[in-house]
């Protein structure tokens, strides 16, 4: 598999170039977090630029490449990030997508919702769980409400498997990856949405650490406010809980949460926005 993977990187892009452009997008927030466990309630912000150039060729191939910039404030603990990170280059023709660099593992599809402005952490206790590091090759290939994925860390030859789609209200995910390193990983996520109601369950196998989780969130939205519950647990010891509301501000929303992670008691409250 993994010679059929850089295989794929011999695909030979035509001359000229049809059309091409460079965006930025993303994200920051601000608000006020308190954990229990730390004793204290710190003033945080966080930012999240894109940088994504794209472009096609004369024959219909389209290739881009994209960096992160990221920055966080805790108080007065500023963190630049160390300049661009997350580089990626990609082609794609047809539904059919090449990519090279760090990259997200092919099986670390799906999860559960996470609550407050910049989440509390309920997720990580399931969905951290079904995931190892990053891979740096992967292929995607999208058919019409339906995906599949395969990703290899060609540092050990780890490779993951992935399939995504929906049908109607329902949507599902399955992953799986094969470890060089202890027994294989594997992830699924089914979910149902109706009108305002929707929820989502989680399980992981975590071959490597020989231990299971699971975890299930359920949201409901009345106008421009949405109430979201969640609930994680691992077979080891670990739980997490919380609720959250969010409010649609129109290009930014206002919200909060609170709830308990491995006994931690956490809270947040803040406004985020989307460029």
């Amino acid at each position: 598999m993994k010679k059929v993977l850089f295989a794929s990187t011999a695909l030979v892009l035509t001359a000229g170039v049809a059309a091409a452009d460079v965006t930025i997008s993303g994200s920051a927030n601000m608000g006020l977090y308190y954990s229990d466990a730390a004793g204290d309630t710190v003033v945080k912000n966080e930012i999240d630029f894109d940088v994504k150039g794209s472009g096609e060729t004369d024959g219909g191939i389209a290739f881009g490449a994209s960096v992160d910039l990221d920055a966080d404030s805790n108080n007065s603990a500023h963190t630049t990030g160390g300049g661009a990170s997350d580089p990626e280059v990609f082609i794609s023709y047809e539904g059919l997508t090449l990519t090279v660099g760090d990259i997200g593992e092919a099986q670390d599809t799906g999860g559960i919702a996470d609550v407050g402005f910049d989440g509390l952490g309920v997720d990580d206790i399931v969905d951290d769980y079904g995931e190892n590091g990053s891979d740096d090759v992967r292929i995607d290939y999208s058919f019409g409400d339906y995906s599949v994925a395969v990703s290899l860390d060609s540092s050990n030859d780890d490779i993951a498997l992935a399939f995504s789609g929906s049908i109607d209200g329902f949507s599902f995910s399955a992953g799986f990856r094969d470890n060089t390193v202890g027994d294989n990983d594997m992830k699924a996520t089914i979910g149902y949405s109706a009108g305002a109601f929707s929820v989502n369950a989680t399980y992981v196998d975590n071959g490597v650490l020989n231990d299971t989780a699971y975890g299930i969130d359920a949201s409901y939205t009345s106008g421009d406010v949405t109430v979201t519950a969640a609930y994680a647990e691992r077979d080891s010891g670990a739980d997490a809980y919380g609720i959250g509301v969010a409010y649609d501000l129109g290009g930014a929303t206002l919200a909060g949460g609170f709830g308990e992670v491995n006994g931690d008691q956490r809270a947040d409250l803040g406004i985020s926005f989307k460029f």
